[in-house]
């Protein structure tokens, strides 16, 4: 009976003295800044903050589209859906279903058998998607005539970009010149980066003559106009692009060109008139979006300008 006693009691406290000991263990464990934290901490991070580590691809904003041209082989870029230039090629037709250069998420080429004005093509939305992705600033797009090669080139920031010879042109088929240079390299500025517009060729040989005598001096408010009725047909029959440097007058012959000054802030820019307008009263002139932007009437929408007619 003793024995039998004996034995229950030991067991009793040996499962109690477990429980205690269990009991120990969990009020002990160690808090989560304590010197005995695990090897391998949470990290905390902000509601919405993406938890992968993962690098993501910037999407591509540069494509190319194949076509033909006056009878020719003609690669268009195109830099978020605007077209900016005109790679011309040879006076063969190419075969139907060819693909030239489809561009994946990096904007690298898959295909590497190509025409030269396709290869010209490819490099340059490569590289302006290469750009795109390093967030390059846009204001360091620039363009400079060399005197020595005759011909305009596009720089981003001191790396030559565009070389402007007699295969590259506008998407209208439009030839080279100041003009033509200028909105090709705002082209690229504004869609790569929003910059404002350039409103000179650096070392430009008609830099004089655009800036010549003053035949006529007009002042007035000016406003401006882009978004909605960019692509249709102005008044002298192109196509309207706002990014361009041009205007419309109610009088002044079409291919005027006119120098506007902003009252406000003394910035000028030097445009072409292609348009009628404005015919809302009390407004001497209608700039394009781009030629607004460059004098800072953006944000004002209309302000008081000087108008030099040039030629």
């Amino acid at each position: 009976m003793k024995k039998t006693l004996y034995v229950g009691l030991t067991t009793t406290t040996l499962a109690v003295l477990g429980m205690l000991s269990s009991s120990r263990a969990t009020t002990t464990t160690p808090a989560p800044d304590s010197v005995s934290a695990p090897a391998s901490p949470v990290v905390a991070t902000k509601v919405g903050e993406r938890q992968s580590t993962t690098p993501t691809t910037t999407r591509a904003i540069a494509s190319l589209h194949r076509h033909q041209q006056q009878g020719r082989e003609a690669v268009t870029v195109y830099l978020r859906g605007i077209p900016v230039l005109t790679f011309l090629g040879q006076r063969v037709a190419a075969p139907e279903g060819v693909k030239v250069a489809a561009a994946n998420g990096s904007g690298i080429p898959e295909q590497t058998t190509l025409s030269e004005a396709a290869q010209q093509a490819t490099i340059l939305t490569a590289r302006l998607n290469q750009l795109h992705e390093q967030g390059f600033d846009a204001n360091l797009i620039r363009v400079r005539w060399d005197a020595q090669q005759q011909n305009y080139r596009i720089y981003a920031d001191k790396e030559p970009l565009l070389t402007l010879n007699n295969q590259v042109t506008l998407p209208n088929g439009a030839q080279r010149n100041d003009e033509n240079a200028l909105r090709i390299a705002n082209l690229i500025r504004r869609q790569l980066g929003n910059a404002p517009a350039l409103t000179s060729v650096e070392g430009s040989p008609n830099t004089v003559v655009a800036m010549g005598p003053i035949r006529m001096q007009l002042t007035g408010l000016a406003s401006w106009y882009g978004p909605g009725f960019h692509g249709a047909r102005t008044a002298n029959g192109e196509r309207f692009d706002q990014n361009a440097l041009t205007a419309a007058h109610r009088t002044l012959p079409f291919g005027t060109r006119v120098r506007v000054t902003n009252l406000q802030n003394g910035r000028s820019v030097v445009v072409r008139i292609n348009d009628r307008g404005p015919f809302t009263g009390g407004r001497e002139i209608d700039l394009s979006r781009g030629a607004a932007a460059a004098i800072g009437l953006i944000g004002a929408g209309v302000g008081p300008v000087r108008i030099d007619v040039l030629d």
